[in-house]
């Protein structure tokens, strides 16, 4: 057995006191290194909550919808309508429909005679009607129109002849205007006032037909009143 001398073992000791300071050291070293970078990722921990708390919302563009290949393109300056909403069950119930049918064509009417101012229609203002003879080429007939009121007035007379009575001719510069109404009805009035007391006769030919009849009016009135014929 063989039996080491004691130098060797004393020199052995002397060396594993003298590492041990080193060591220790190393674990120190080791344990500020650990420690640094526990204490590196928890800053940096905090520092991206606090980032993430703090910053604002981010709102991303939306990308439109993509059109339809076979969707045909709007010309420009065209008009876009917008789809109207349909219509409630309510509101569904047809409408009355309005007849837009033209009435039937009848005889055109003639447009209507001037109104004028008359007198009262008590008989103040009277008319005579006379008859001429043979037409448009023949007699004369006469009409008298006497104001028997206490003032002058304007007087109107509506005389009413057939169909076979083409146009009616007031002799002379009498002052009277003359509107015919179509089918053998005349209007006159003086374009003055009658005075009081006066009487204007006026000479009257008409146009006759076949009808020599037509002569004589059918009807015949002064601001309303019946003239006296013959």
């Amino acid at each position: 057995m063989a039996v080491r001398p004691d130098g060797a073992e004393g020199a052995r000791a002397a060396r594993v006191l003298a590492s041990v300071p080193w060591i220790v050291v190393l674990l120190g070293v080791c344990a500020l290194v650990v420690l640094l970078v526990v204490a590196l990722l928890s800053f940096r921990t905090r520092e991206r909550e606090a980032t993430s708390q703090a910053a604002p919302p981010v709102f991303l563009p939306t990308v439109p919808a993509a059109a339809s290949a076979t969707a045909t393109a709007t010309p420009t300056g065209a008009e876009r309508r917008t789809p109207s909403p349909r219509p409630s069950s309510s509101s569904r119930m047809p409408s009355p429909r309005v007849s837009t049918s033209s009435p039937a064509p009848g005889r055109t009417s003639a447009p209507a005679a001037p109104v004028v101012p008359l007198g009262p229609a008590d008989g103040t203002v009277t008319a005579r009607y006379q008859g001429g003879t043979d037409g448009w080429d023949g007699t004369e007939a006469v009409l008298s129109v006497t104001n028997a009121s206490g003032g002058a007035l304007d007087w109107r007379v509506e005389l009413a002849f057939g169909d076979d009575v083409r146009g009616l001719r007031v002799s002379g510069d009498s002052g009277v205007s003359v509107w015919a109404g179509g089918d053998g009805d005349f209007v006159l009035r003086g374009t003055r006032s009658l005075a009081s007391g006066d009487t204007w006769t006026l000479r009257l030919r008409l146009r006759l037909g076949r009808d020599v009849s037509g002569e004589w009016p059918d009807r015949c009135t002064v601001n309303g009143v019946d003239c006296q014929l013959g």
